[in-house]
């Protein structure tokens, strides 16, 4: 029985170990029993694996290290596929267009916008119709990326349905369809810094002008949208009673994320809205037409949105205060998609803006 035994080594107290490794004596001398035993217990394993290695034939070894590798692929722990492997009988063997309809029905029960709604069915009936017969646990994240470069999307879209996609495998996952999630080690295709489309100050001026001759009911949503960066479709749903004098109130069922949040009004937002106009809006898609026609301007999507965030950035020289206003957890975000470089002296051009 291996064990660690007391002496003296060299005049100084010490735990000495021999062991024969492959027909030869070898001791060590440890400080201390625990480094000694630790050392004992490292020699047992080494040889038990050394052990289980030989007994195996050499197909089972191919075997393991093919299985090995797979895992390896698809990011996930071999040891926790053999033990969830039962989750995966055949009576859970479902197709990925079962699980997407299943899924969906889920989903209409749960209190969703109809936008939101539609676009999770639009992104999973693409899914279905390239590997609507796969059972869902033989998905893997090489066939999605696959399906991303077959489709030729920019990497915004390639997120958008990332981000819709990805709940609906974790739905998969607990309902016992699939034991991981592919889209979890996707790798993205990269992009160069392709700047988002703002307004000039002048474009601005020009178009507030162009309203308030023109429709003065459209001032409240071009001002919240291009002074306040609230997003569009959120514009949509407030009212008068959602401003206040400091601040608009998005409240959870008005907001695009669901959590309420204030936004502050800048000091010429705060002259804009005073001049009154139409909260909520209605007819904007014509009455938004004629003004930009009017204007000479080309709308781009967000527009606004960005305007807002690059000329706020360049005023406050604060990505966390910029991010806060716009609604985002942290300045990733910010940083990635909604800025552009603007000039001090251009910010401030943008924030004089006045009827």
């Amino acid at each position: 029985m291996l064990a660690a035994k007391f002496c003296n080594y060299r005049g100084k107290p010490r735990w000495r170990v021999s062991v024969f490794i492959k027909g030869r004596r070898k001791q060590r001398y440890f400080k201390t029993l625990a480094q000694a035993n630790q050392w004992i217990q490292e020699l047992k394993s080494t040889g038990c694996v050394a052990s289980f290695w030989a007994a195996l034939s050499s197909q089972e070894q191919l075997d393991l290290v093919g299985a090995y590798r797979i895992a390896q692929q698809r990011s996930i722990c071999l040891l926790e596929a053999a033990l969830n492997y039962s989750a995966l009988s055949q009576q859970n063997a479902l197709t990925l267009a079962e699980a997407a309809s299943r899924y969906i029905r889920v989903r209409s029960e749960q209190n969703l916008r109809p936008l939101t709604l539609r676009q999770i069915r639009w992104k999973l009936k693409l899914l279905a119709e390239a590997f609507g017969e796969l059972p869902c646990h033989e998905l893997t994240t090489a066939m999605l990326e696959g399906w991303f470069a077959s489709r030729d999307w920019k990497r915004s879209t390639i997120e958008g349905v990332i981000a819709k996609l990805g709940p609906f495998f974790n739905w998969c996952i607990r309902e016992s369809y699939c034991i991981h999630n592919p889209l979890k080690s996707i790798i993205i295709p990269k992009e160069d810094d392709i700047k988002p489309s703002i307004f000039s100050p002048d474009q601005v001026a020009c178009l507030m002008a162009a309203a308030t001759s023109r429709d003065p009911g459209m001032i409240p949503y071009l001002a919240l949208g291009l002074f306040a960066g609230v997003r569009p479709l959120e514009i949509e749903r407030l009212t008068w009673d959602n401003v206040l004098d400091e601040y608009i109130e998005i409240t959870a069922a008005k907001a695009k994320t669901r959590q309420r949040r204030l936004v502050s009004l800048s000091d010429n937002l705060k002259v804009w809205l005073a001049l009154g106009g139409d909260l909520p809006i209605m007819n904007k898609r014509k009455r938004l037409a004629r003004l930009l026609k009017i204007a000479q301007l080309t709308w781009q999507p967000d527009v606004m949105r960005h305007s807002f965030a690059s000329y706020h950035l360049a005023f406050h020289q604060s990505a966390d205060k910029t991010a806060f206003e716009l609604g985002h957890r942290d300045s990733k975000m910010l940083f990635a998609h909604y800025r552009e470089l603007v000039t001090k002296e251009a910010a401030q051009s943008y924030w004089d803006i006045r009827p």
